[in-house]
């Protein structure tokens, strides 16, 4: 993972952190396709009932 980081806070700075780790307790990730391959990707996701 190159980098991974919280565009917008959920106010909870403990949350922040356990959605990063659930995020980083999931890799490694499978290959990205080539077709879909560039030098920068961007995935946004939410999490939590909010």
């Amino acid at each position: 993972m190159n980098e991974l980081r919280i565009l917008e806070t959920s106010g909870s700075a403990a949350f922040d952190q356990a959605a990063l780790g659930i995020v980083r307790k999931a890799a490694p990730f499978p290959p990205i396709p080539p077709q879909a391959a560039s030098a920068n990707l961007e995935f946004e996701t939410e999490i939590g009932p909010f």
